[in-house]
């Protein structure tokens, strides 16, 4: 199977976190595909076309959609609507990115049986594509798009023109799936859910709860305000236990000098650590090096953080989110709070600390829940595979699977 892939964001150099889990899904699926990656370029001197060094068969297309120093829009932390937040004038650069990606999916297209398209502006892009070139089109969301189009007309209105011109849509959760058929109930039997999974070196986490009295939490997201990190420096504020506890926020953002003020301003500063951006394949051994995962969003679709945290048998403390409440069961595999709430989740913190047996516990369950309820992206990609192959079907020009 030849298979065009559309995304606002990949990983183009060693240490990039930028759509991880995009690579990831690919990768799997190009052990017997050929897969092409049309995406931003970012501000690093490269190559507008090469190989993923670590993958056979994906080939990747960067477009060059302004001056080297200016590609900041796409491929920095958060992605496009963090990077417009972060510098407002780089909506100059937007129409520039679009058309760029645009032009490239349909000049590559016509050497392709299938387009699959990552987040919904790509979704919308590509089935316009798809039309030009009488190819089908598969569209993944995966929660911000489909979370912003509750509060946009222009979102909704990108959501829109994605469903309509896809094949075969698929969310990452679903929670997300039943949204959207409700959403789009003329659509009901092309929405699918195929859920992200984690690397294996996750489940082979040889992880134990520390035995001193120390509580060593992991919290790992972009720094702006959607991530919620501000609810988590008011919680250690307020828990009586905070002496015990140590907080290190893996990521990068605009808001980190304000972040760090909080904590100071709280008198918290030496119970965090900001670790900045690392490499992904760092995430294991900061799982390993933690007792409890803190997911303090106050928006989400399905977060790999939590996918990963639980695979490698961390409790996870989350705000009660839809996309999260699969995952996490309060009570058993970790706690679920109400957002914005950090008397909650001091109150969550104070009990990892004083109930160690529980802390152990709740990891215990947690790693068990993933392998049978979450799996690797193997099974991930064995899901895309099945889909993939239903799509070209229908169109009536069905080729050999990625199994094949």
């Amino acid at each position: 199977m030849r298979l065009l892939a559309l995304t606002t964001s990949y990983p183009l150099y060693p240490g990039s976190s930028a759509g991880v889990f995009v690579q990831s899904l690919y990768r799997r699926l190009s052990v017997k595909c050929a897969i092409d990656v049309v995406c931003p370029a970012g501000a690093k001197p490269m190559k507008a076309t090469f190989d993923d060094s670590a993958a056979t068969g994906i080939r990747v297309h960067a477009v060059h959609y302004a001056p080297r120093a200016w590609r900041r829009l796409a491929q920095e932390s958060g992605g496009i609507v963090t990077g417009l937040r972060r510098a407002p004038w780089y909506v100059l650069l937007l129409p520039g990115l679009l058309f760029g990606l645009f032009w490239r999916c349909l000049l590559r297209a016509g050497d392709t049986d299938l387009i699959h398209a990552n987040w919904a502006v790509c979704g919308a892009m590509a089935g316009i594509v798809g039309r030009l070139r009488r190819k089908p089109v598969i569209t993944t969301l995966r929660g911000s798009d489909v979370t912003r189009a509750t509060r946009s007309w222009l979102d909704r209105m990108t959501l829109g023109l994605a469903v309509r011109n896809s094949r075969i849509v698929i969310c990452v959760s679903e929670a997300m799936a039943e949204q959207l058929r409700t959403q789009f109930p003329h659509r009901t039997a092309d929405i699918h859910a195929c859920l992200n999974g984690a690397d294996e070196a996750f489940f082979q986490i040889n992880r134990t709860v520390s035995d001193d009295t120390g509580l060593r939490v992991l919290a790992v997201g972009n720094l702006i305000p959607l991530k919620g990190f501000d609810v988590l420096i008011e919680a250690v504020a307020r828990a009586r236990h905070r002496e015990q506890m140590h907080v290190c926020i893996v990521g990068g953002g605009p808001e980190r000098e304000a972040l760090l003020a909080l904590a100071a301003s709280r008198g918290v500063s030496s119970c965090f650590t900001f670790a900045g951006t690392v490499p992904a394949t760092d995430m294991p051994k900061r799982i390993s090096e933690a007792d409890v995962f803190v997911l303090s969003s106050r928006s989400e679709g399905r977060p790999n953080v939590v996918v990963e945290a639980l695979a490698g048998g961390l409790p996870v403390i989350s705000t009660d989110l839809e996309g999260v409440q699969g995952m996490v069961r309060n009570g058993d595999t970790g706690w679920l709070i109400a957002v914005d709430d950090p008397d909650a989740l001091a109150a969550a913190l104070d009990q990892a600390v004083t109930d160690r047996a529980e802390l152990y516990r709740r990891g215990e369950r947690a790693r068990a829940a993933a392998r049978t309820q979450i799996g690797t992206w193997m099974d991930t990609a064995r899901c895309y595979e099945a889909l993939f192959q239903t799509a070209l079907t229908q169109d009536g020009r069905q080729r050999p699977s990625c199994a094949e």
